[in-house]
C-alpha cells in the first residue's frame, strides 16, 4: 500500500511538471524543431551515449574488482545496458541497478559475495556523482554566481573530497551500526586504486553525456556555450537523482526548460532537445534489451529478484 502511494505521488509529479511544460511552450514550435532535425546530431548524441555505456560497464567492473569479484568486463558491460534498459522500460519492481546487483551475485554464482555485488553498484553510482561534481564545478567557474552560492557549493565539494581522502583511515573507526560497511574492503590498496582508476572515466562519460546535450540542442537551435550546457545538465543531473519522480521525468525536463531561460535561450528549444534526449536514452540503451531477451524475459528476472530477497531474509534473521 505504502509503496502504491508512492508511486502515485511520482507519477503526478511527473505528469504535473510534463503538463505545466507543455502548457508554457508552445509545442507547434517545439514539434517544428524537432522535425527539421538534422539525423546527423542525433547520431552524434547516439555514439556519445552508446560509448559512454561501454566505459560505465568497464567503471563498475573495475570497482567489482577491487571489491574482491572476479569480473568478465564485457559481462558487466552487458548487464550495464540490461540496467539501463530495466530503468526505462521495465516495470517500477525491476530496477536497473537492483537488476545490475542481482545478477553480478547470481548470475555467476557468487551468493557469499552478494554484499558486495550491492556494494559495487551503489560505489558505481558514487564514482560517477564525484565526477559529476568535479566537472560541474569547473563550469560553474565559468559564469558569475552570488558569493553566498559560491560558498555554500565550495564547502559541499571540500567534504565530498576530504571525505573520500580520509576515507581509509576512517574505514576501521566507523559505528558497529555500520558493520555491514566494515566488511568491504574500501579501505585497502587494491580497491583504492581501481576507484581512482575509474574517475577519470567518470569524467569522460560526463562530458560524453554533456556533448549529447549539446548536439541535440545544436539540432533544435537552443543556443547557449557548451559551459552553460554543463552547468543546465549537471545540476538537473543532481535534482533527478532525488526519488520524487518517475526515473526523473518532469524534473528533468522541468529544469532543462528553466535553465534555458535562465540563460536567456529559448525555452521551446530546451522542450525539444529534452523530448530528443528521451529518444536518444531509449536507442542507446536497446542493445540491454537483447541482453534482457537471454536471460528469459520479466518473469526470469522476478523469479531471480524474488530468490535474492528470500537470501537476504533468511540472511538477516539468523
Amino acid at each position: 500500500m505504502k509503496s502504491s502511494f508512492i508511486f502515485l505521488i511520482k507519477l503526478l509529479l511527473s505528469v504535473g511538471l510534463i503538463a505545466f511544460i507543455a502548457s508554457y511552450v508552445d509545442l507547434t514550435d517545439v514539434w517544428q524543431r524537432i522535425s527539421s532535425v538534422n539525423p546527423l546530431w542525433l547520431l552524434a548524441a547516439l555514439a556519445c551515449m552508446a560509448g559512454g555505456y561501454v566505459l560505465c560497464g568497464l567503471r563498475w567492473a573495475w570497482i567489482a574488482e577491487g571489491l574482491g569479484i572476479d569480473v568478465s568486463r564485457s559481462q558487466k558491460i552487458k548487464l550495464y545496458f540490461l540496467g539501463m534498459f530495466a530503468s526505462l522500460f521495465l516495470p517500477s519492481t525491476i530496477g536497473g541497478d537492483v537488476v545490475r546487483g542481482v545478477l553480478m551475485a547470481k548470475g555467476e554464482h557468487r551468493k557469499k559475495l552478494r554484499l558486495h555485488a550491492v556494494a559495487s553498484v551503489v560505489l558505481d553510482r558514487v564514482n560517477g556523482l564525484y565526477a559529476l561534481v568535479l566537472l560541474l564545478t569547473g563550469s560553474l567557474m565559468m559564469f558569475d554566481w552570488p558569493v553566498s552560492l559560491w560558498l555554500g557549493w565550495s564547502a559541499l565539494v571540500l567534504l565530498m573530497w576530504g571525505g573520500m581522502l580520509a576515507y581509509p583511515w576512517v574505514h576501521h573507526r566507523l559505528p558497529d551500526m555500520l558493520h555491514a560497511v566494515k566488511r568491504l574492503p574500501l579501505h585497502e590498496l587494491k580497491f583504492q586504486k581501481m576507484w581512482w582508476k575509474s574517475l577519470p572515466v567518470s569524467f569522460v562519460f560526463q562530458l560524453l553525456v554533456i556533448q549529447a546535450h549539446w548536439s541535440l540542442g545544436m539540432a533544435v537551435g537552443l543556443e547557449m556555450s557548451w559551459f552553460a550546457y554543463a552547468v543546465m545538465v549537471g545540476l538537473v543531473a543532481l535534482v533527478a537523482i532525488l526519488p520524487i519522480s518517475l526515473n526523473g521525468f518532469g524534473v528533468r525536463e522541468a529544469g532543462y526548460v528553466g535553465f534555458a531561460v535562465f540563460f536567456q535561450a529559448d525555452a521551446g528549444a530546451a522542450t525539444a532537445m529534452a523530448a530528443l534526449w528521451i529518444v536518444v536514452l531509449a536507442i542507446s540503451a536497446l542493445p540491454g534489451a537483447w541482453v534482457f531477451w537471454q536471460l528469459g524475459g520479466v518473469r526470469e528476472l522476478e523469479r531471480i529478484k524474488g530468490e535474492d530477497d528470500q537470501q537476504s531474509s533468511r540472511s538477516t534473521t539468523r
